[in-house]
């Protein structure tokens, strides 16, 4: 049931499967998820307990599959989970998508050392990136204000990499190249390639990302210990913000089929992308659509009996007012 519909923002309150079985082939350019982990702790709106993480898998399997058929030709998913499914995701993953579309595994640190009992302290999830074609896909890279030089090599021979390109044998000093014709000639026709001591660097303003996001805006911003609303704990903006201008460009459709605090609804609006998601719980709904509407939690407090079916197409504001908000 779509409960709204307003500047290219569609939420709706079902299971995710069915809104993905209704999607039309290659509709969605970027997918966002952070998948129930399957913790087995039962919270206020929803219980999160797949079984065991074999069962786990094959609840999953149909809605990967179906993410896959409704991704774009040049799209990208990231599947955001932590250790408890992460290695288990990523066999699925990579027997859905196949291994050669995965990216990369990012290391998101949500929280300092907080003292466990008779066990190293976890304090990272995980972020599995695949692309449906590795040929074929969105990723703008970021711009710094401060010129960077990085190698375009590195050591051992690599079939098809320790060619010669611009007159460098790289397979000579027993090197091979980081990227392919493609990418080269990018930076070539861009002025970024420099030779220093017989060696090919980029020198340009793009600025390196690595896979370990431990940057302080990346941290949690609420306390595990403290009670709080089933949705109070949402991933921080910043995570959302570099996955989305990273992998869709403006007027893209972004989709999140685990809506629960609705940051990626938030973050694709602002972004100026367009979004769909779901979530099977009316909570989450409602909590995404007082944040797309700019409702404090005071005012969204006051609107208790405002239910998300009452401000689908595109009637938000009378809503708003007849409630005296």
């Amino acid at each position: 049931m779509q409960v709204y519909n307003k500047n290219n923002i569609n939420i709706h309150n079902c299971d995710n499967i069915d809104l993905l079985e209704s999607l039309p082939d290659d509709s969605v350019n970027l997918i966002y998820s952070d998948i129930l982990y399957n913790t087995g702790k039962k919270f206020t709106d929803y219980n999160d307990n797949l079984g065991s993480p074999n069962e786990a898998v094959e609840w999953y399997r149909p809605r990967i599959q179906e993410m896959k058929r409704v991704l774009s030709p040049n799209g990208s998913i990231y599947i955001h989970c932590n250790w408890r499914l992460d290695s288990y995701m990523r066999i699925l993953m990579d027997d859905v998508f196949g291994g050669d579309c995965f990216r990369n595994r990012i290391y998101r640190k949500h929280s300092n050392e907080r003292g466990f009992y008779s066990n190293f302290d976890s304090q990272i999830d995980s972020i599995l990136y695949y692309v449906k074609n590795p040929r074929n896909f969105v990723f703008n890279e970021q711009i710094s204000t401060e010129t960077q030089t990085v190698a375009l090599f590195e050591d051992g021979i690599f079939d098809g990499r320790s060619d010669q390109r611009m007159g460098i044998d790289l397979g000579a000093p027993n090197k091979h190249w980081l990227v392919n014709h493609q990418q080269l000639k990018a930076m070539q026709d861009k002025g970024e390639v420099q030779i220093i001591n017989g060696l090919p660097y980029r020198v340009s303003n793009v600025k390196a990302q690595g896979n370990l996001w431990d940057e302080p805006e990346m941290l949690d911003a609420y306390s595990r210990t403290i009670a709080g609303g089933s949705y109070d704990t949402p991933k921080p903006d910043s995570v959302l913000e570099r996955i989305i201008s990273t992998s869709s460009n403006e007027g893209d459709i972004v989709a999140d089929f685990f809506l629960g605090g609705g940051t990626t609804a938030v973050i694709a609006k602002n972004l100026n992308r367009k979004f769909i998601g779901c979530d099977i719980n009316p909570k989450a709904c409602e909590v995404t659509i007082n944040k797309l509407e700019g409702r404090t939690p005071l005012q969204a407090l006051r609107a208790g009996n405002l239910k998300p079916s009452e401000v689908a197409n595109n009637q938000s504001e009378n809503i708003i007012a007849k409630k005296g908000i």
